[in-house]
């Protein structure tokens, strides 16, 4: 399981969290990897670990394969620092919008 779910202390958060990446990546597979789809499940799970995650190091020790790409993390991490709770979640909400769910992610 990602190491990012282990953290969070609900089960049912886990399930729910789970859920949903496995439907925005197949959402992305679905598209056949169009660039656009990957651009915005990129930035929903961008934006959901800097909301989870007070710090780069602790988004890399979450994440270890991230390690390498240090440097784009904190280059990330300072763009959305100079944006509005608003702006991001508007971010977000766009991102979400161009993925394509079934149905069993909410049932």
């Amino acid at each position: 399981m990602n190491p990012f779910l282990n953290q969070i202390a609900s089960p049912d958060t886990i399930e729910l969290l789970a859920k949903f990446f496995d439907a925005a990546s197949k959402s992305v597979k679905r598209v056949n990897y169009n660039s656009e789809t990957l651009e915005a499940f990129d930035l929903i799970q961008a934006i959901s670990c800097y909301r989870y995650f007070p710090s780069v190091d602790e988004c890399i020790e979450a994440f270890p394969s991230l390690d390498s790409d240090r440097n784009k993390v904190k280059y990330i991490w300072e763009q959305f620092d100079k944006l509005t709770p608003k702006q991001l979640s508007d971010i977000y909400i766009s991102s979400l919008n161009k993925l394509t769910f079934n149905e069993d992610l909410v049932a």
